[in-house]
Order: structure tokens, then C-alpha cells, then sequence
């Protein structure tokens, strides 16, 4: 029985903070595939600024090409209708039925996961790893989920052996975490600060090229 992690986001743009912590669950784990998926139209950055799916997708598609494991995918790249996370995920288990799935997701999302759409099923249909945000983790943030949450987290340390689970636990992996974030990013690239520490080599030559994030109401590949 494989295990398959869908990690999902706006990834506008991908950076390091998603990658590391995300070989790190790799390394823990043992991912058999980890599929990253862009999202295409997300309800919950509804009327906000969003660079086109196709360069998110690119970007990832790009940064991941050098990890064997490590996949770009479009599910919701092209979709017109808001793309919620649990429907992408029943998507998943109907391409790899009788796998494991695992959903990862950063500590400040899993803090606001009362939020999302159908979230008590979304529990349900994958095994969460939760990746270690800078601004929020430990106490703080098993008291921002609600309790029926709480009582399924187990903390894992880096590169710890973890057998098939047998129930729907919830794992807070305790790596090191990287201080970044696509905010920042967009905003340093914005005033012309450097950005080409914080992002994959790939990631940042598609940026140069596309010219994205220069300022506010760009139009990205224009």
C-alpha cells in the first residue's frame, strides 16, 4: 500500500519555505509520490489579487523536476469554479484507490482549518501532516483547532520512524521552520529587494523572465 501526500496552495509563488519542510516530511515519511497542487480558483482569496494559475503551475512543475518523488499537478489548474480541498482529495482517492493519503499543510492553516469548507470530512479523507509555521505552533496551536482535531495530533520528530497509521491522526512534524513567506516574497520583489536566497534557482529565473511581482496591478507574462 502506497502512500500518497497531496500538498495544496497558492504557491504565488513557490518558495523555499514549502519545499524544505516538505523533503523533510519526505525523508520522515517516505512518500511513495507527494503531488503538489496549485490551486486554481480558491474561494478563501476570493477578490484578491492571484497570479495566473499556468506560472503558479509552472513554478512548481519547475522547482520540483530535480525530486524523483516530487510531482507537479493541474487538478485545479483550469478550473473556472471556486476549488475546494476536499473535493480535490476524494480526486485523489479515486486515482489511487486503497492507498494512503496524507494532506500536508502549513501550522498556520491547519490553525484555521474550522474555516474551510467541509473540514471535518477533509479530517476524514486524508492523514494531515501539519509542517512547522515560525508564527504559530505547540500549545498555541492545538488550542486554535477544534477538540475533536486536538485529540487525534501526535508530534513526530524529523527522520522518526512512522508506521502505517491505523486511525486518523493528525501529525505535527517538529522540523526546523523557514521564516518566508509568499507575502514577503511578492513584497521584496516589489521594492527590489533580493529574493534569490528564498526561492528555488528555477523559481527565480521564471520570475526574472515573466518579470512578476515588479508592482501592483502587474499583468504577469505581458
Amino acid at each position: 500500500m502506497a502512500r500518497i501526500a497531496v500538498y495544496g496552495g497558492s504557491f504565488d509563488p513557490f518558495h523555499l519555505g514549502h519545499l524544505i519542510p516538505t523533503v523533510r516530511a519526505q525523508e520522515t515519511f517516505r512518500f511513495d509520490a507527494v503531488y503538489f497542487v496549485p490551486s486554481g480558483n480558491p474561494p478563501h482569496k476570493s477578490g484578491e489579487p492571484l497570479t495566473p494559475a499556468t506560472h503558479r503551475h509552472a513554478m512548481v512543475a519547475l522547482a520540483t523536476l530535480p525530486y524523483e518523488r516530487f510531482y507537479a499537478s493541474d487538478l485545479e489548474v483550469f478550473s473556472e469554479e471556486p476549488t475546494f480541498t476536499v473535493d480535490t482529495l476524494r480526486r485523489f482517492h479515486e486515482m489511487f484507490a486503497g492507498d494512503h493519503i496524507y494532506f500536508l499543510l502549513g501550522s498556520d492553516s491547519f490553525s484555521q482549518i474550522a474555516t474551510w469548507d467541509r473540514w471535518q470530512e477533509l479530517a476524514d479523507l486524508a492523514y494531515l501532516v501539519v509542517l512547522h509555521r515560525a508564527h504559530i505552533w505547540g500549545d498555541e496551536l492545538k488550542n486554535k483547532v477544534p477538540s475533536v482535531l486536538a485529540s487525534r495530533i501526535r508530534l513526530v520528530a524529523p527522520f522518526a520512524s512512522v508506521p502505517d497509521p491505523e486511525d486518523h491522526t493528525i501529525y505535527l512534524l517538529d522540523h526546523e521552520p523557514f521564516p518566508i513567506s509568499a507575502t514577503s516574497i511578492r513584497e521584496r520583489q516589489r521594492q527590489g529587494l533580493p529574493i534569490r536566497e528564498l526561492v528555488p534557482h528555477e523559481v527565480y529565473t521564471y520570475i526574472e523572465k515573466y518579470r512578476l511581482y515588479r508592482h501592483e496591478g502587474n499583468e504577469p507574462g505581458c
